[in-house]
């Protein structure tokens, strides 16, 4: 499974399609930081996986052979996990044939599967052999809500790839939010990416930016009556378990990575340079980010929140 919490999320639901329309239980190698989160969102058999030392890795590879598999299913893009997959063993290995990775598979799809101007899903679904299915058409998987945040706004101002994906406009929004009761949530390495509003230091506004793990973090999604958040992983978590959500986009494209479900909105410009995919502006203007005024991302919002969400 990918590495990404946005793109295990992703990569999961179309597995679980998979699972039900093929009525089987797949087994989930799963990076060992997301085995909270999967456990979470999914009952199906987990392995840990850890690349962290040499050591770690083999024990990872050992306890995947040990299993006999007939089948793996490469759903990350990345060399290092058609290595592992062919050191496993497991005699069919099926994935996508990129960057000299081709030789350790054993079923190969042309690199032109991986194509940004189609959703991701797209991708998952070929390297899985399923129907595509637009990412509206999800049915969000329901988890335990943490009732002590029923009905308040989630803001997730950060973005692990880099400044082109994060909005500025979250201290703006907080004043147009009024009384709303709001939840910061993010890594640790989000507390200082935004320039945080006057409200913030108010009783009503809740900074746990760094202060969660992800179990925690999915329980507070659950109960919120909205999220707005920059293209991260905790926006597909917001689509996954069926959250209103406004993803934000400057650098990369809804078309590539838009939220699951049908209870979503999308904030992004018509500047010519984006989507350009890249970590940081190369003109250096981030006017694909600066165009998203609040009071745009706040009219969004209201479009798909309900007035009480039970």
């Amino acid at each position: 499974m990918p590495n990404w919490i946005g793109d295990f999320v992703l990569a999961l639901s179309v597995v679980e399609r998979m699972a039900m329309h093929r009525g089987i239980r797949p087994t989930l190698i799963v990076p060992r930081w997301l085995i909270e989160l999967a456990n979470l969102l999914t009952d199906f058999p987990i392995i840990a996986y850890d690349r962290d030392s040499r050591n770690q890795w083999r024990a990872s590879r050992r306890r995947v052979a040990r299993r006999k598999f007939e089948s793996i299913y490469l759903l990350p893009f990345s060399f290092s996990s058609a290595w592992f997959a062919f050191w496993t063993g497991i005699p069919r290995r099926r994935g996508i044939r990129k960057d000299g990775r081709g030789i350790l598979l054993t079923e190969r799809l042309k690199p032109s599967v991986r194509d940004r101007s189609r959703h991701l899903l797209a991708e998952y679904c070929a390297v899985l052999d399923m129907e595509y299915r637009a990412p509206d058409r999800w049915e969000p998987k329901l988890i335990e809500a943490f009732e002590k945040y029923r009905g308040c706004v989630v803001l997730c101002p950060g973005a692990t790839y880099g400044p082109a994906k994060r909005w500025d406009g979250f201290g703006e929004l907080e004043e147009l939010l009024g009384d709303e009761r709001i939840v910061l949530l993010g890594t640790e390495g989000d507390a200082d990416a935004y320039e945080k509003g006057p409200l913030s230091a108010r009783s009503h506004v809740e900074d746990l930016t760094g202060k969660t793990g992800l179990a925690k973090a999915a329980g507070i999604i659950a109960a919120a009556k909205a999220v707005v958040s920059n293209d991260s992983g905790l926006m597909h978590l917001a689509g996954y378990i069926g959250t209103p959500v406004v993803g934000i986009f400057g650098s990369t494209s809804p078309r590539w990575t838009r939220p699951l479900g049908n209870a979503v909105r999308i904030a992004c410009s018509d500047e010519s340079c984006s989507p350009c995919f890249e970590r940081e502006c190369r003109f250096g203007h981030y006017d694909c980010l600066k165009s998203i005024t609040a009071m745009r991302v706040r009219d969004l919002m209201e479009e798909i929140t309900p007035a009480k969400r039970a």
